[in-house]
């Protein structure tokens, strides 16, 4: 048995974050609602698999809002 190349991976990985990113945020606004499920984190962790370009921005931004220069 040989391991698959890495584009066929990636292609994989691809086909896989389709469908998940929809059940992500499915979980995530019924977890809003309950409080056994992490809505909020859910719903972050959707975002950054379907945009993950604009998700590290947004947690730049939020580390240079929470970190203005406190850290040592």
């Amino acid at each position: 048995m040989t391991k698959p190349s890495l584009k066929t991976q990636v292609a994989e990985f691809r086909k896989t974050k389709k469908r998940l990113i929809p059940a992500l945020i499915g979980l995530g606004v019924v977890g809003l609602g309950l409080p056994i499920l992490p809505g909020v984190a859910l719903l972050v962790l959707a975002f950054s698999l379907a945009m993950p370009g604009q998700a590290e921005r947004a947690l730049r931004k939020i580390r240079s809002l929470l970190f203005r220069g406190d850290h040592v």
